[in-house]
């Protein structure tokens, strides 16, 4: 209570040296921050203040560690702060340097010892022309234990003599001040002609530091030397050589390579060693010369190097240390990388089979094993480089399988194919999710890996996965027959374009593969029949070439789509499968829709029936023949519609109705996972029904669209039109009420509008009739009807529609549609009370009259005075606005309306008087926001109207003047001048 007392009352200035020491100690105790606040603010003030220099002397006299590491941080902030005399810059010198031998003695703490060294840093940068050569005075002060004076050392004993008589803590001290010294002055720029006598001037000490280094960094320390220290000092002036790319300093630092390389076998000062090293061997490879290139071979091949390389592939708890040493050895291949491609090279083919071995250690990638991915990368790395060396011999057809190189990447191949595999459901349940992820992420690894090797060696690579799944597959292997499958599907992609490997893929999938897999879990693994399944889809290409493997294929999916375990890949692959074959399959729709018909009477996943009714629906679409075509189509859509019908049912029902959770209705409703335990409000259940009848019908829409479609842009208004069939027509109709019945009855849920929308788009981009190619009069009216929520969504899909409309056979009724759209737009935005109040809508409504502007301007100016005044202002009003999206979307309306052109006089008349009005609030809106109100990410975009808005308008510097010289600009920082160079540089 007394401290904070004088913390309150004491005049800053005027406090004694004891009161700072309270406060200090009050500083490391466990007061409430705004006490600690305080505190800092006060002890600030005093180190800022003119007797900081004696608050600091003082404090650094005391005996408490606390307080001297404090009096240390006040003469660094002195030293930042405030500029010295070089004679009382000295002066400060020997009092840190006498402090810092005096700390040495009388056991002061080790990160007070630090401090001191760390602020005779600071002293280095501020001050090092008084302190040119500050390794050497520090030491012959060290040793004469006094702040010699700095020309006196000259005079003295032979450097390397005093650096070999230092004790143990003077070593420390002057170690410590080496490596600050370099980390400190790393962080200078050293292109500025400021700071480039302070590196000179440190680079000149680098011989003295190379002296007491070479008599630190030994494999067995003495009494006087501390060779892990030492080694640190080492690695931040290697980090510090790199930087600055001296020629001088890197000969002077190389001596020290070979003493650190023998370190390497000491076990404390291993990982520093390792450390410095790999620094050099992936940083700085220049840096390296033959010689030490050798050492490192033979530490590699040494008993200790072959000790450390059998423990890490055999420990069963590897620790870092033997991490390390596999990284050390990646880097000393990367820098070897050119070597390693030169088969008549036998010490870098014998270090390229070492780094393959490491493939094979010990563990799960990614969990036990944290070896295995960084050597992957490498020989990932290895692999498109030699492609790369190859390529440019125009060598890629002699690849040799059995020579090396590439004996050894078949051999990662294999160690890393057997790597992945699957541990036991005991191993694998007992890891925790960020294992589960990081052995995952290896999988993914290992299939780029097969990818690229893919590139050299070709389809033998396919050849030897199929061998090994077919290998598997008596045997029952499954884990190995899961990781073959997966290496498989890798390479799907690298042979889609061909069929020179379907010889291959016909053993795998003409195997007994798909039967053992029908059998179901108790015969084959979830996970491998996954992965199968999965492999199923990644070759849809050969399924298409060989339509007599797709009846079993198809079979064994719709088999396990039942499955919640594999609803997922069988499903996706019935999709892929069925929309790339969809053309061989349309005999056996009946069949597809009797499966479909089974499957809803089981737990069907929603996901995995939005995929079989689209799968259904592609094939649907192939279907020659108009009249079976809708006939299935009726059958499909009667199973979908049963959903959504009972949801419509379950809306009625009276306001707070429960359903037990044995219902039939909850079972569809929800999924497996999600399904609940008690009873639940007939209202959500309702919901969820017509998301998920919504949902299936936006997959049918999607899987009804023709695999491509070119959109006719040089279609006319008198464009033949192909007759609506009336059985076509009665269908366009039952859907729309479908679409309105919940429409009005759910548009307040977020994914019913969205999910409606997508129906309505999935139609757009069709050029053939078809029953989700709605007429635009019908789509029109549905969507200007009442919504009860995300309007916005419906607008955005008014513009794609417009634009569909504009770009398609079907322009003549444009008109019709834009008159019954635009109000309807107007109309929403005008019920904004501002902008902010719906952004997305405000945003999508301008965009919606900015694309109609663009391609028929006539069409916009021609709506009522009123509206077009309205829009204008509104369209003023985002551009002033705060929200990022409504905006850019102004400023886009604005580059646009600047820069209409047209033959219609009258429109052209109406955009030249709207212009006059327009063009000076225009003006002052982009000026107000490029002077300050827009963020800079928004400035791009803000510049766009102003470029045009110079191009295009003969008084747009008179309403830029204007703007500028206004009294609401908002920024009081721009003079006339720079204002009037801004005006000059827009209008040039």
């Amino acid at each position: 209570m007394e401290t904070n007392a004088a913390m309150e009352n004491t005049p800053i200035p005027t406090m004694t040296l004891p009161e700072v020491e309270d406060l200090v100690h009050e500083m490391y105790k466990p007061n409430p921050p705004q006490t600690i606040s305080r505190i800092q603010e006060i002890l600030q003030t005093l180190q800022k203040s003119p007797a900081g220099w004696q608050l600091a002397d003082g404090l650094l006299s005391r005996p408490d560690d606390n307080i001297k590491f404090f009096g240390a941080l006040t003469f660094t902030v002195k030293l930042n702060t405030e500029s010295l005399s070089d004679e009382d810059a000295l002066s400060v010198l020997h009092k840190l340097v006498s402090f810092l031998i005096t700390s040495l003695r009388d056991g002061t703490a080790a990160f007070v010892v630090k401090k001191i060294c760390s602020t005779l840093v600071t002293y280095f940068v501020h001050y090092s022309h008084t302190w040119s050569r500050c390794i050497r005075h520090l030491s012959y002060s060290l040793d004469k234990c006094a702040s010699l004076p700095i020309d006196d050392i000259s005079e003295t004993a032979p450097f390397e003599d005093v650096v070999q008589s230092l004790d143990v803590e003077n070593f420390y001290a002057l170690t410590w001040f080496a490596q600050f010294l370099a980390n400190e002055i790393e962080k200078i720029d050293t292109k500025s002609t400021k700071y480039i006598p302070l590196h000179q001037r440190l680079t000149n000490n680098a011989s003295d530091v190379v002296v007491f280094l070479a008599h630190g960094i030994k494999p067995i320390s003495d009494q006087n030397t501390r060779p892990r220290e030492s080694i640190a000092c080492l690695h931040a002036w290697l980090q510090y050589g790199y930087r600055i790319q001296n020629q001088t300093l890197a000969q002077q630092l190389r001596t020290l390579v070979h003493p650190v390389i023998n370190c390497l076998p000491n076990d404390e000062l291993y990982d520093v060693a390792v450390e410095a090293l790999t620094f050099i061997l992936e940083d700085w490879r220049p840096f390296l010369l033959k010689d030490h290139i050798e050492s490192l071979y033979s530490v590699f091949e040494s008993q200790w190097g072959q000790d450390k390389y059998r423990l890490l592939l055999q420990g069963e708890d590897v620790d870092d240390e033997e991490v390390q040493f596999g990284l050390l050895m990646l880097a000393f291949a990367g820098f070897q990388k050119i070597e390693l491609m030169d088969e008549s090279n036998m010490r870098a083919q014998q270090l390229l089979t070492s780094l393959v071995g490491l493939l094979g250690a010990n563990g799960y990638p990614g969990v036990d094993n944290k070896i295995f991915v960084p050597t992957l990368e490498f020989m990932g790395s290895f692999v498109e480089d030699l492609l790369d060396t190859l390529h440019e011999a125009d060598s890629t057809d002699n690849v040799r399988w059995d020579k090396p190189p590439v004996w050894q990447i078949m051999q990662a191949v294999s160690h890393s194919s057997r790597k992945i595999q699957y541990p036991s459901i005991t191993i694998y349940n007992s890891w925790d999710s960020t294992e589960k992820v990081a052995f995952g992420d290896a999988r993914k690894d290992v299939a780029d890996f097969m990818q690229s090797v893919y590139m050299l060696v070709g389809e033998k690579l396919v050849s030897v996965f199929a061998s090994k799944l077919l290998e598997a597959l008596p045997l029952s292997a499954w884990a190995e027959l899961e990781a073959a499958a997966f290496c498989l599907g890798a390479l799907a992609d690298c042979v889609s374009d061909t069929t020179s490997c379907d010889d291959v893929l016909t053993k795998v999938f003409g195997s007994p593969l798909f039967d053992l897999l029908r059998q179901g879990q108790s015969v084959v693994p979830v996970r491998a029949r996954q992965t199968c399944l999965s492999l199923i889809e990644r070759y849809s290409e050969y399924f298409g070439n060989h339509p007599e493997f797709l009846p079993p294929a198809l079979n064994l999916l719709f088999s396990a789509v039942g499955d919640r375990h594999l609803a997922m890949p069988s499903s996706k692959s019935i999709y892929t499968l069925c929309s790339s074959c969809r053309s061989l399959l349309t005999p056996e729709l009946d069949a597809f829709l009797e499966q479909y018909a089974a499957l809803r009477n089981s737990e069907l996943d929603p996901l995995a029936e939005e995929r079989v009714v689209g799968a259904i629906a592609s094939i649907i679409q192939a279907i020659s023949d108009d009249s079976l075509k809708l006939n299935a189509f009726r059958r499909l859509l009667a199973m979908v519609v049963v959903d959504a019908d009972i949801s419509l049912q379950l809306s009625s029902y009276p306001e707070g109705s429960l359903l037990p959770p044995e219902n039939p209705s909850i079972l569809r409703a929800y999924d497996l996972t999600q399904r609940p335990v008690a009873e639940v409000p007939a209202s959500e259940v309702s919901l969820q029904l017509a998301i998920r009848a919504l949902r299936c019908l936006i997959s049918i829409a999607k899987g009804l669209q023709a695999p491509t479609e070119s959109v006719d842009l040089d279609a006319g208004y008198d464009s033949p039109q192909i007759p609506i069939d009336t059985n076509l027509n009665q269908i366009h109709i039952d859907i729309m009420n479908l679409l309105v019945r919940l429409k009005d009855t759910f548009s307040s849920n977020i994914e019913v509008v969205d999910v409606i929308c997508g129906i309505l788009r999935a139609g757009f981009s069709e050029t053939e009739p078809g029953p989700f190619v709605f007429p635009p009069q019908m789509v029109t009216e549905f969507m200007t009807s009442r919504w009860h929520g995300r309007v916005a969504t419906v607008v955005n899909t008014a513009s794609v529609f417009v634009t569909s409309l504009n770009s398609g056979s079907q322009k003549k009724y444009l008109g019709e549609v834009l008159g019954q759209l635009l109000p309807w737009v107007f109309g929403l935005l005008n019920q904004l009370s501002e902008p902010e109040q719906d952004p997305e809508l405000a945003q999508y409504g301008l965009e919606f009259t900015q694309r109609i502007m663009a391609r028929r301007p006539e069409m916009l100016m021609s709506q009522p005075p009123h509206m077009l005044e309205f829009l204008f202002m509104f369209a003023l009003k985002l551009l002033n606005g705060n929200e990022p999206l409504p905006k850019a979307a102004a400023a886009d309306f604005w580059t646009t309306f600047i820069s209409i052109q047209t033959d219609d006089q009258n429109t052209q008349a109406i955009v030249s008087n709207a212009m006059s009005y327009l063009g000076p609030k225009l003006s002052e809106s982009l000026i107000q926001n490029i002077g300050g109100k827009a963020a800079r990410s928004e400035l791009d975009k803000l510049s766009e109207p102003l470029k045009k808005l110079v191009v295009q308008h003969v008084n747009a510097r008179q309403w830029l003047q204007a703007a500028l010289q206004d009294p609401t600009f908002p920024s009081n920082k721009v003079s006339p001048e720079d204002k009037e160079l801004f005006l000059k540089k827009v209008i040039m």
